[in-house]
């Protein structure tokens, strides 16, 4: 398939300079570049925030048309608007030396308390490019119904207090569509999974 984009006109940036600046759970790198802006060299200063890469799955159960999400406070979200309560899809950073696919497959466990059956890669896209070096990994994932299911909920050792919650599929699509789900991920992932099992929806 060819590219049906023209090429980027965009003039280069060139790295002047980079130092960290926090190193600990992330890393806070501030880096300058020089590029031009309308025919003009100018120096633009970033701060990139490094925490590597997220794996994300949206869980579903075809004969029950469920699918399980999670529910848990955000520390970002409780600071900007006061209410840190999220519904998201099952999503947890990829370990070192593991697969993307190997993350979802271990995160629907640890945190849902589900096994996975067939899986969906849906590609790779960067979280918030303006400032984040994160990829998100976004998977479909059909849940084996012929596994025991867990009780989920996280890892103590990860300070993780999570609530498993199973939602009707029709049910989940009227939230989003309500504006009721405030995670990008989890939009992205319903609107996604309507796009190519609509029946499931009915």
């Amino acid at each position: 398939m060819s590219d049906p984009l023209p090429a980027s006109r965009l003039p280069a940036w060139k790295l002047k300079d980079r130092k960290v600046v926090y190193d600990g759970w992330l890393t806070l790198e501030v880096a300058v570049f020089d590029t031009e802006v309308r025919g003009e060299t100018v120096t633009i200063r970033r701060e990139v925030h490094d925490h590597g890469h997220g794996a994300c799955v949206l869980p579903f159960d075809i004969a029950r048309r469920t699918a399980v999400l999670v529910r848990q406070v955000r520390a970002a979200a409780l600071l900007e608007s006061g209410d840190g309560v999220l519904i998201e899809a099952v999503a947890g950073l990829v370990d070192a030396g593991e697969s993307s696919e190997e993350a979802v497959r271990r995160e629907a466990w640890e945190e849902a308390g589900v096994r996975l059956g067939a899986v969906e890669f849906l590609g790779a896209p960067y979280s918030s490019p303006g400032s984040l070096t994160e990829r998100a990994y976004l998977y479909l994932g059909e849940i084996d119904a012929t596994a025991p299911r867990g009780s989920g909920g996280g890892l103590i050792e990860e300070h993780e207090e999570i609530e498993v919650i199973e939602v009707g599929l029709a049910d989940l699509a009227r939230l989003a569509d309500a504006g009721k789900i405030a995670d990008l991920k989890t939009m992205f992932l319903i609107e996604a999974l309507r796009r190519r099992r609509p029946a499931l929806f009915v």
